[in-house]
């Protein structure tokens, strides 16, 4: 086992903000030194259903270009991720002051991309939080949401599922 303990913690910004206290319990305090990755997946998958012809067409104006709407759409989720990102990154730098934090974006469908990170990082845990659910919870394969199933089935590190508190 390497010296440094090496967290990716991957976040959709549905997370209950007491997620970075719960990571710095189990990194602990005092110990070998801390590298947290901060994971956003930016789910590419939508896009390639959006029709950019519209039904029915109105006026003599151009149709928009498709790379056009391609590009803004793309500039926009790098956006909301980067600002994803630096809040979360603010809070686990508190509550983890002398950890090493990083920030990564990608691009795909996120169950993928978050084994994929895992594998390339050489981490040593994996978190992932669960989506907040509006019902009761069952137990079994239903009990979290698509994304957690398959990393909790593909992950090659351990996975540290966090449920929002009540």
């Amino acid at each position: 086992m390497s010296a440094t303990r090496r967290f990716l913690v991957a976040l959709a910004g549905t997370e209950d903000p007491a997620l970075p206290e719960q990571v710095a319990q189990v990194a602990g305090t005092g110990g070998p030194a801390v590298e947290v990755t901060l994971l956003h997946v930016v789910e590419t998958g939508p896009r390639e259903l959006a029709a950019y012809q519209p039904a029915v067409r109105r006026g003599p104006w151009p149709l928009p270009k498709k790379d056009a709407i391609e590009g803004r759409l793309k500039d926009a989720d790098e956006e909301a991720a980067t600002a994803l990102l630096a809040v979360w990154h603010d809070r686990f730098a508190a509550a983890l002051p002398t950890a090493q934090i990083a920030r990564l974006v990608a691009q795909g469908r996120p169950e993928q991309e978050i084994v994929v990170a895992a594998k390339r990082l050489n981490a040593d845990a994996l978190v992932l939080c669960a989506r907040p659910r509006s019902g009761p919870a069952e137990p079994g394969p239903r009990s979290v949401g698509h994304v957690a199933r398959f990393v909790l089935d593909h992950s090659p590190v351990p996975v540290l599922l966090i449920r929002r508190s009540s």
